[in-house]
């Protein structure tokens, strides 16, 4: 399994776009970890769902200059959500704004999801604090998994790559994860640059190799780096990748096919969340595109996973 996970863990963080930050960001966060980042949070999932528990996802990044979601993270969350379902029948539950809402209901409609449980988070951060603590009572989640999701920076603000500030358009998740860390609840992060929740683990690395991070382009001046913690860091170079290769990774520890969805999906999922609205997160454009990578790259991924998995399935 180890050379599985090694596999997967250099195929999603292959620099496509020649960022030049996630194998800085790679190498930060598997300090953190004895194996594999991927195969370590498919273990510890496995370790801690059990049979119909509740799982969270959150996910939703709104960009300018028109204040529309980014095309990376739905198909991430969904897409993990959808493995844990037929993993361990698990009750996926979505976090994200109400901008959010729409992409995601045409994510999960493209894998034949309907009827999810998707809840607008608070905007504001007292009203997240009280939102938190009665989601966490309600639903008792065994998983709250982060995908693409802005993290605020040490003074309490949100921002893009480019140093701007979106602090008022962002569910304040902080609270939510937070409590769950306080409450021995499984947290993972998933990100790519340095501003997601999660990246706190590794803020060192992030303030030195991510530009804007020491210093945004807003008023607070206290730059882009994410300051929460999470219990595991994945960084990958799309963060959609991150949420895919550790769906490859479970299911190659539990042997049951179809975990991983297949390229077909995949480009279900992207046809869909843009034909709802998306746009590229490198260009804050209406491009068929995420991360600036052409939906045949991300399938051509999805084929990759499943041939490095195939040697441990037998198929």
């Amino acid at each position: 399994m180890e050379c599985i996970g090694e596999g997967i863990d250099r195929l999603i963080t292959i620099d496509f776009r020649a960022r030049g930050v996630i194998y800085r960001l790679y190498e930060a966060a598997r300090k953190l970890c004895n194996s594999p980042l991927t195969l370590t949070a498919a273990q510890q999932i496995a370790d801690e769902i059990s049979k119909g528990d509740h799982i969270i996802l959150t996910t939703g990044f709104i960009l300018p200059p028109n204040y529309i979601p980014e095309s990376d993270g739905p198909s991430g969350a969904v897409a993990l959500a959808r493995a844990l379902k037929i993993a361990s029948k698990a009750k996926p539950i979505f976090i994200t704004e109400e901008k959010t809402k729409e992409i995601l209901l045409a994510t999960l409609n493209a894998v034949d999801m309907q009827n999810m449980t998707i809840l607008n988070f608070p905007l504001k951060l007292e009203e997240a604090e009280t939102e938190a603590e009665e989601i966490l009572e309600k639903y008792n989640p065994s998983l709250i998994v982060a995908i693409e999701k802005p993290g605020r920076n040490d003074k309490g603000e949100y921002h893009t790559m480019k140093g701007i500030n979106i602090s008022a358009f962002h569910a304040k998740i902080e609270p939510l994860i937070e409590k769950a860390n306080r409450q021995g609840i499984l947290t993972i992060g998933i990100g790519d640059g340095g501003n997601e929740i999660g990246m706190g683990n590794i803020k060192e690395t992030v303030e030195e190799y991510v530009p804007y991070a020491k210093e945004c382009q807003c008023p607070c001046e206290g730059g882009i780096a994410a300051e929460s913690k999470v219990d595991l860091l994945v960084t990958a170079s799309v963060s959609n990748w991150g949420a895919y290769g550790i769906e490859a990774c479970i299911e190659a520890i539990t042997g049951k096919e179809g975990i991983l969805h297949s390229p077909e999906i995949e480009e279900n999922m992207l046809k869909s969340l843009f034909e709802a609205g998306a746009v590229d997160g490198a260009s804050g454009q209406k491009r068929p595109l995420v991360d600036g990578v052409p939906h045949r790259t991300h399938s051509t991924i999805i084929s990759m996973l499943k041939t490095l998995i195939s040697a441990k399935t037998g198929r």
